[in-house]
């Protein structure tokens, strides 16, 4: 499963037979336009909106018959484009991952990170669902340009 485009990434590949490792991150460069001091120090929206999407992802793998077992890995790092921009990236493996499991994630994650980051600025704002990467990618530049 693989969702990637310039603002977040969500991206789950194998590790083994076994295992899955499950890799995000948020571009803090391309939200800054969106959170610009919206926050106070230390609680960047983008950042603690995937920690909270990620403990959210961890029950859904719970729920869905699969483990998550939290690691300190190198896996993901070739996910981030290297550029100037500034990431912040998060991963888990997943015992017993299902294609399903992945389709699920894929279709939550995008919408509900930019909720949890929208309502923690107090911003009201229809967040559009089940959108492509570069679909949410362009709806996320206009909403730049909004804010």
């Amino acid at each position: 499963m693989e969702y990637i485009n310039n603002f977040m990434y969500f991206v789950i590949r194998p590790v083994d037979k076994q295992k899955h490792i499950y890799c995000s991150g948020v571009n803090l460069t391309k939200f800054s336009p969106i959170t610009k001091g919206r926050h106070r120090l230390g609680q960047n929206p983008a950042v603690k909106g995937l920690q909270t999407l990620n403990n959210d992802i961890r029950a859904m793998v719970i729920e869905n018959k699969a483990n998550p077992e939290t690691i300190k890995n190198l896996f993901c790092q070739q996910i981030t484009p290297l550029n100037e921009d500034l990431w912040y990236t998060e991963s888990f493996l997943i015992h017993n991952y299902s294609q399903q499991l992945g389709e699920k994630i894929e279709k939550f994650a995008p919408s509900e990170l930019l909720r949890k980051m929208l309502r923690a600025m107090l911003i009201n704002e229809n967040i559009p669902e089940n959108l492509s990467s570069q679909e949410f990618q362009t709806y996320l530049y206009s909403l730049a340009e909004k804010l």
